[in-house]
């Protein structure tokens, strides 16, 4: 123990002593309370990253497992049936095939066309029974009314004013039945269109046309095509090329005889030479054909 002079007073005063005994003055300092740590501290205290990274980790698995179960097929929990037993009671039947063809066909509010298709499933498919007998008799009938009313459609009919004369241009085309394919570099199925036409300049004209080739028929010495109307013999035509000569077109002459001859018949036939291609015949149907719509006014 040791005497210290007291800061306050003056006054000699034991080292040891809490306060100076003449003025009270305190000699040795009281221990500080201990500080509590921020919260930040507290969070970076050993062992709080462990358990934070765990509930991390717990949530992650949480949110794997929620979206899984989202992409698994879901099943009717009534029926106890998956969709592949629903896709598999929704297959038509033998019986049920029957009896809705045999509705169709009996069902006069119908169209032609499916009546006349369902009658004949019903011949193909079930012939040993009274209502393929039914469809067989009917179908002709619904035949002949479908193609009444499809009858001429296939025909495109168009006008143009003629800007020197001031007259109007009419004409009616009609695209082939079948195609041909030609070697490079005309390669690809193609079609032909025979048009008829009524000009104020150029007259009446009937001609082929094809997609893409060389028809041998030149504008000068001109050349030869047959043309067969339904199943009589084939007819020779004159045929001039376009004074363009450009090789996809061919004028046939005798427009009059031509338009006679094709309105007496469904299907015409028309065969030309095409070089290095042999003489491809296009076939036609011109059934319905009206000639009143190839008036010039």
């Amino acid at each position: 123990m040791a005497l210290i002079a007291c800061v306050e007073c003056g006054r000699q005063v034991s080292d040891q002593a809490e306060a100076c005994p003449n003025c009270g003055h305190p000699v040795r300092p009281r221990a500080a309370a201990p500080t509590s740590l921020p919260q930040s501290h507290l969070s970076t205290a050993p062992g709080s990253k462990s358990r934070n990274t765990g509930c991390a980790l717990i949530i992650l698995l949480v949110v794997i497992l929620a979206g899984v179960a989202t992409c698994l097929p879901k099943t009717d929990s009534g029926s106890g049936s998956t969709g592949s037993t629903t896709a598999s009671s929704s297959v038509e039947t033998a019986e049920q095939r029957f009896a809705r063809l045999v509705s169709e066909m009996k069902d006069e509010s119908r169209p032609d066309d499916v009546r006349l298709r369902a009658a004949k499933e019903l011949i193909a498919s079930y012939a040993d029974t009274d209502e393929s007998e039914a469809a067989a008799a009917l179908a002709d009938k619904l035949e002949a009314n479908v193609r009444k009313a499809n009858l001429g459609k296939q025909w495109r009919y168009w006008s143009d004013q003629d800007p020197m004369t001031g007259k109007t241009a009419v004409g009616a085309e009609v695209r082939s039945n079948n195609t041909h394919s030609f070697d490079f570099p005309y390669a690809g199925a193609q079609h032909a269109t025979l048009t008829l036409r009524r000009h104020p300049q150029h007259g009446n004209d009937v001609f082929l046309q094809i997609e893409k080739g060389q028809l041998q028929c030149s504008s000068y010495s001109g050349c030869n095509v047959l043309v067969r109307f339904g199943d009589s013999q084939p007819k020779t035509y004159r045929a001039l090329g376009p004074a363009d000569n450009s090789s996809e077109t061919v004028f046939i002459e005798g427009f009059a005889d031509f338009q006679k001859r094709m309105q007496a018949v469904d299907t015409v036939r028309i065969q030309a030479d095409v070089f290095k291609q042999g003489s491809p015949a296009w076939e036609f149907d011109v059934s319905g054909f009206d000639a009143a719509k190839m008036q010039r006014r």
